[in-house]
């Protein structure tokens, strides 16, 4: 149980830190998802102004920060469902599903099996690799094998100095059949979490490892060490179909479920309710559900009756959605693409950095996942988007990509939060343009006035010799009538008379 004490006298204070809400929040957390009876006292305090200087004062407050109804719901729910809730998955788990819940490996005809050596691993990895597979085969997960299919193992670091046995499959997935099942975009994910106040994360524990390969395939999984060969019984890593397969299942298994009060992504899933009595309701189907496909969950990873969460980079409350700190944080870490070269003049001179071109582009791709909150964000990355054409010149030449560079960085800091987006209210678009840019912003009124649910990228307008284009990047938007746009197509026909009036105004020459 974790409670706010008033602070007591300085000379009584007990050895502590001082850290942010953020930290406290997810220590707290930790306590909660692990079942602990650690006893937390955080000494709340708050800044004030007092002759012109900041001082710290102590908040007074004697009061609980959870009501005891939910801990006691939270400790029912792990009580009713403890056979579920496992740390690691019963010897021989290949539960039949339904049609559907294996995964299949199919071949592109005229190709022979990819038959791959022994790959040599580093003497202290040998142990390693001896006990994981003693205890795959145990679990039922590896079986010995005498099949012409074989691909090499290697190892990768896992977090507290752990290994991962993983599987080189390249070979096998470049003759792969590749599975186009549709993966649910990120907005359309967010947007489901719409007008919710409680919510409940649970990971499936080794979620690939619940979905058993079809028979007919499992000796096309064979690995090769130097002890033997081994083919899984169920979907390993490093399959190119795998996630394909992972979604396929989850959405199989809760269907009913998903956009009603379930939001799942691969192995992360989010239950949600707009109040606690019906959120209790739909965690108890969700589990239910999930006992009888035998699903396994992870304990030490459950957030249970919670009042945010973060989501796919998003942080998620009542007020709304923002950037988690993490990924802020990951963000301004970034450095500039750029190595110094020769002086000329007074000046060193800026050239892009050996593989400049690939960490710029990462460097988009990271902010391009939050433009939803940056304002005019083609505009301001019109200077960096300039460099990844096929014909730029790669040198960093000049303050204005510095800036751009530097006000992306700036904007994710200091990103607003936004409201989820209701369909079933009306919407208001602001828009605003210039001779080579629109941008917009759309508004909801879901009780607090008017906020911003989505800012979207600016178009940026290039004049051509066949006329005017629009060059955009999908975001969520949105008709006048306040439905839901499905894509830039839709958002063009409404701007598009705008747009061409005020280029031919602009323009001398409007051809």
């Amino acid at each position: 149980m974790s409670r706010v004490e008033q602070t007591p006298d300085s000379d009584d204070l007990p050895e502590m830190e001082l850290v942010s809400a953020t930290t406290m929040r997810k220590h707290l957390r930790r306590i909660r998802s692990s079942g602990s009876a650690e006893e937390a006292v955080a000494y709340l305090f708050f800044l004030s102004e007092v002759d012109g200087e900041l001082v710290m004062a102590a908040a007074d407050s004697d009061t609980t920060m959870e009501d005891p109804k939910v801990t006691a719901a939270r400790d029912l729910i792990r009580e009713d469902f403890s056979d579920i809730f496992q740390e690691d998955l019963p010897a021989g788990h290949r539960p039949e599903r339904f049609e559907g819940g294996y995964h299949r490996i199919n071949i592109e005809p005229g190709h022979k099996p990819p038959s791959q050596p022994v790959r040599t691993i580093p003497v202290p990895m040998m142990e390693e690799l001896k006990r994981q597979i003693i205890k795959y085969v145990e679990l039922g997960i590896l079986r010995p094998s005498s099949s012409p299919y074989g691909c090499p193992i290697i190892f990768a670091p896992k977090p507290g100095g752990k290994w991962r046995m993983c599987c080189d499959y390249r070979a096998l997935n470049n003759i792969t059949i590749k599975d186009t099942y549709p993966s649910p975009p990120h907005d359309t994910l967010l947007e489901q979490l719409k007008g919710a106040r409680w919510f409940s994360r649970f990971d499936f524990n080794q979620f690939f490892h619940q979905i058993p390969i079809h028979p007919d395939d499992i000796h096309k999984t064979t690995i090769r060490t130097r002890y033997s060969s081994y083919e899984w019984t169920v979907m390993p890593f490093g399959l190119t179909n795998a996630p394909a397969t992972a979604l396929r299942v989850g959405n199989r298994a809760f269907f009913d479920f998903i956009d009603q009060f379930l939001v799942i992504f691969m192995d992360d899933t989010i239950v949600y309710s707009p109040d606690f009595d019906s959120h209790v309701k739909h965690v108890r189907q969700f589990l239910q559900r999930c006992r009888d496909h035998q699903f396994y969950i992870r304990p030490s990873k459950v957030e249970l009756f919670v009042r945010f969460i973060d989501f796919i980079g998003h942080h998620i409350s009542e007020a709304g959605l923002s950037i988690i700190e993490d990924r802020i944080r990951a963000v301004m870490a970034i450095q500039p693409p750029v190595s110094y070269g020769p002086t000329v003049g007074k000046q060193p001179l800026r050239r892009m950095a050996k593989d400049g071109k690939s960490s710029l582009r990462s460097f988009l791709g990271m902010v391009g996942q939050f433009r939803r909150f940056i304002p005019k964000f083609s505009k301001i990355a019109e200077p960096l988007n300039r460099l990844l054409k096929d014909n730029a010149e790669f040198v960093w030449e000049s303050d204005e990509q510095q800036q751009a560079f530097d006000n992306l960085k700036s904007a994710i800091c200091h990103a607003p939060v936004l409201q989820l987006p209701d369909q079933k209210l009306p919407s208001i678009m602001e828009v605003d343009g210039s001779g080579t840019h629109v941008g917009q912003v759309v508004l909801q009124d879901q009780g607090k006035g008017m906020k911003p649910v989505a800012i979207t990228a600016s178009l940026f307008l290039i004049h051509g010799d066949a006329g005017l284009f629009l060059r955009s990047s999908y975001l969520p938007l949105w008709r006048a009538s306040g439905s839901f746009a499905t894509s830039c197509w839709e958002l063009r026909r409404l701007l598009f008379a705008q747009i061409i009036s005020h280029w031919f105004i602009s323009s001398p020459n409007p051809h």
